[in-house]
């Protein structure tokens, strides 16, 4: 986001996946579509299954051009066969752990997939989340790890034990295959989410005749919005699209989230990430929720001069560790435990460093 390169295929994208196809008909008459750029872009959001699925579910194809067509058809066959392997070890992991009577809570796109979406195939999956109870996490991991899934080991593992709510593992077999197995949805030192409180909360949900749980549609929305800005408000467009979704649903409040958010201390950082939706997705995000998750105005004018002007970015160079930074401390909770904080991200870096190293 560094660039205003791609603004047309930016803007060409997004009325795409809002479904605004007269401005899509009006963008790509105006000048043949770069085929090579407009695929690297759908790539670099995270959407490219999501948009060739729209465009053949429209009869478009053509709008984007032959090349971009098949690129994209070629793209998306990919997609199907790496999401029936990690499907298959998704169900996998969920007999063994409602084997031994733990229900796993499914989390983001192993939940997402199996109630937004027409087919399996037209969202990508990088890896499996599931959340379990604290008390549950310990014989969860050892349920897993006995059945052959690798967790790591020795300081690595002392370090994801430590360090977060979540630690990863491969499925056995000869692709890795990426479980996420959580014990919580907060963020030491920063998001203090009560993990009995959410799993209670869950809603039964079924993954291929299995009965697991889903978060709540509260709790969802809400951690969709710290998930956006842990990952420093990148342009993966997917999770938005589902956010939009999910707020859509029956009972829907945005003052709930709101009210979820301040218990996690997580609501100025949540109002920051809705700023990008509305940039992104106009009309996705309603006037209450703008008044229920408002941003200050010292937050705003504190990350002001790493705004952009792009379509798809709210904040330029986020990849630099340096902004990251400025970013956590203009959207941490409560400025009096900023210096606390920072020192503990300062001592979490390094710990990460030190961990890498002995790779």
């Amino acid at each position: 986001g560094l660039s205003m390169s791609g603004v047309r295929e930016s803007r060409l994208l997004l009325a795409m996946l809002r479904g605004a196809w007269r401005e899509a008909d009006r963008l790509a008459a105006a000048e043949p579509v770069d085929t090579d750029a407009f695929v690297a872009l759908a790539r670099a959001c995270d959407v490219h299954p999501t948009v060739h699925a729209a465009l053949e579910g429209s009869g478009r194809l053509e709008l984007v051009g032959p090349d971009a067509a098949r690129a994209l058809g070629e793209l998306r066959r990919k997609v199907r066969a790496d999401n029936l392997l990690l499907l298959a070890r998704a169900e996998r992991a969920l007999d063994l752990l409602l084997g031994a009577g733990i229900v796993p809570v499914a989390l983001k796109g192993l939940d997402v997939l199996h109630r937004l979406y027409g087919r399996f195939d037209e969202r990508t999956l990088d890896d499996v989340d599931l959340l379990v109870r604290p008390r549950e996490f310990g014989r969860a991991l050892a349920v897993l790890e006995r059945a052959g899934y690798r967790a790591p080991a020795g300081e690595r593992r002392e370090h994801w034990l430590r360090s977060g709510f979540e630690i990863p593992l491969y499925a056995p077999g000869p692709v890795e295959v990426l479980v996420e197995l959580h014990w919580g949805l907060g963020q030491e030192e920063r998001y203090r989410v009560p993990a009995d409180e959410v799993v209670d909360r869950a809603i039964p949900f079924d993954v291929a005749g299995r009965s697991v749980k889903r978060l709540e549609p509260h709790d969802a929305a809400a951690h969709l919005l710290l998930h956006h800005v842990q990952h420093y408000f990148d342009r993966r467009l997917k999770w938005m699209l589902e956010l939009e979704r999910i707020a859509a649903s029956p009972g829907f409040s945005w003052s709930t989230v709101a009210t979820r958010l301040d218990a996690w201390g997580g609501r100025a950082a949540a109002g920051m990430a809705l700023l990008h939706v509305a940039r992104v997705l106009p009309g996705a995000v309603p006037v209450e929720a703008r008044r229920a998750l408002p941003v200050s105005l010292w937050r705003r004018i504190a990350t002001l001069p790493l705004r952009s002007r792009h379509p798809l970015d709210l904040f330029r160079g986020t990849r630099d560790r340096r902004i990251q930074l400025w970013l956590a401390a203009a959207l941490y909770e409560r400025p009096s435990g900023l210096p606390r904080y920072l020192l503990h991200r300062a001592r979490r870096d390094r710990a990460a460093g030190a961990i890498e190293r002995l790779r």
